[in-house]
């Protein structure tokens, strides 16, 4: 039978859904996956006492998780609240994230076909984390949750997710795959042979910013290559220089501009990078839902072009105000001048304004470092200095075994932000045996030490592209 998240499936690409159906899933769920998925059911508890704690009404019984099946369609819904006085019912979809996704409306569309068909349903809601709750004390759930009504939406769409149903079923039942049916990112695809068999190392899947339309307009004639799309395809200026380093197979190098860049820095530099982990329920008071928890920081200084760096660093593991005792740590060697490198610099503006919400007291000092953040990225993200071997990304852990081919993630213990989140929650929890315990928190360190010292050599490789090398 075909599920709701079969069709979910089959939306983001129906060749995800024949492979799953024919056991041709090439990548398996990550542990971090599995661990977001364990917070959502987590989420599905608290709403559940959240409606237990809300229906006074004795007619209104609360129906949780209940199975219904239509021929070959299959759900289990999240609630359902039955008006027994009038015999009409209510959906509530829950989702453990903080806003409506058109995914959503589609989810609920599938659900309300088969719903209809056997009881008298009246409206359709989402009931969603709220964004604007801050946890004081112990959770209140009445202001953790928020509900949306979607049913207009989803009254919309009845007619097209009929048809997308049916669609799904036939791909799902058919002995053979449908190949145009694949997806449209190779990098995130867990059935790659099927999806992307032959892929060119670099293609025009790599082309930043390339829309869905157009990657299909490149394959419909036979396109596959980045350097095989011709001067005449419609292009923007960076795309298209990512095309002409994929047919060149040269760096890119705008001496000038980088030159200009180094001269607006201060001196004493800083390079500084942030591990963090998000919880969908706010575990502590000043936590909103889906808060991103700044647990470890690794900071570089170097006083001069060229000069000795010096190193520090810092890793919480308790529960407890997690970020507070590293601020105390970080205030005391980032000095109150200089710039300050980060990459993707959105992510540690973010996350400083939140910890300036969260601490007045460090308000002034956090408001002033993101006054002083420049984003290394920027230097690749803009085109100063562009690689083939980018392949069209700016990610570090494209950029850097490129520019700096002696660092490496490979042979770490935790070699990716995925695996830190998922060691720094099981430490912080006591999910662990003691004698993992100080060397997970080694590795944790070295990880974000590696983060920071790939910026440094980075940024020495730049400077020497803008001084004359």
């Amino acid at each position: 039978m075909l599920t709701k998240s079969d069709f979910l499936i089959y939306l983001d690409a129906p060749l995800h859904l024949w492979a799953a159906k024919h056991d041709r899933i090439e990548k398996a769920a990550s542990p971090f996956s599995e661990h977001l998925m364990r917070q959502g059911f987590e989420v599905e508890q608290l709403a559940r006492k959240y409606f237990e704690e809300i229906i006074q009404d004795a007619d209104i019984q609360l129906l949780w998780q209940q199975t219904f099946s239509e021929q070959d369609y299959l759900i289990r819904s999240d609630a359902l609240l039955h008006n027994k006085s009038d015999g009409v019912y209510d959906l509530y979809e829950v989702k453990s994230g903080t806003a409506l996704k058109p995914e959503y409306i589609y989810d609920a569309a599938f659900q309300t076909l088969i719903l209809r068909k056997t009881i008298t349903l009246q409206r359709i809601f989402l009931l969603h984390l709220n964004p604007g709750y801050i946890r004081i004390g112990s959770l209140d759930l009445a202001q953790l949750f928020v509900s949306e009504d979607i049913t207009d939406r989803v009254n919309e769409i009845r007619g097209e997710v009929e048809l997308l149903r049916e669609n799904a079923l036939r791909t799902a039942s058919s002995d053979s795959p449908d190949l145009s049916g694949q997806c449209w990112s190779p990098r995130e695809c867990p059935c790659p042979q099927l999806c992307h068999p032959n892929l060119p190392d670099f293609s025009i899947y790599d082309i930043p910013g390339l829309n869905r339309k157009k990657k299909m307009e490149l394959l419909e004639t036979g396109i596959i290559k980045a350097k095989d799309i011709p001067e005449t395809f419609p292009l923007n200026a960076r795309q298209r220089l990512i095309v002409k380093l994929a047919k060149t197979g040269q760096e890119s190098i705008d001496r000038q501009a980088i030159r200009r860049e180094m001269e607006k820095f201060i001196y004493p530099i800083y390079f500084l990078d942030y591990e963090t982990c998000i919880s969908a329920i706010p575990l502590y008071t000043g936590c909103h839902p889906q808060q991103q928890m700044v647990f470890q920081y690794s900071l570089f200084r170097m006083d001069i072009p060229d000069g000795e760096i010096a190193h520090s660093e810092y890793l919480s593991v308790s529960l407890e105000e997690i970020s507070k005792s590293l601020l105390e740590h970080l205030t005391r060697v980032v000095g109150d001048t200089g710039t300050v490198f980060v990459w993707n610099k959105t992510f540690e503006i973010t996350r400083n304004r939140e910890l300036a919400a969260q601490y007045p007291q460090y308000a002034m000092l956090l408001n002033h470092l993101n006054e002083r953040i420049y984003d290394l990225g920027d230097f690749v993200s803009r085109g100063l200095y562009l690689h083939p071997g980018f392949k069209g990304s700016w990610s570090l852990k494209n950029v850097l075994p490129v520019m700096v081919p002696g660092l490496k993630y490979e042979d770490m213990e935790i070699g990716n932000g995925e695996e830190a989140m998922l060691a720094w929650w099981n430490l912080a929890h006591g999910q662990m045996p003691e004698a993992q315990v100080e060397p997970v928190k080694q590795a944790l360190l070295r990880y974000c030490e590696l983060d920071t010292l790939a910026m440094v050599y980075i940024w020495k490789k730049l400077y020497y592209f803008g001084t004359g090398g």
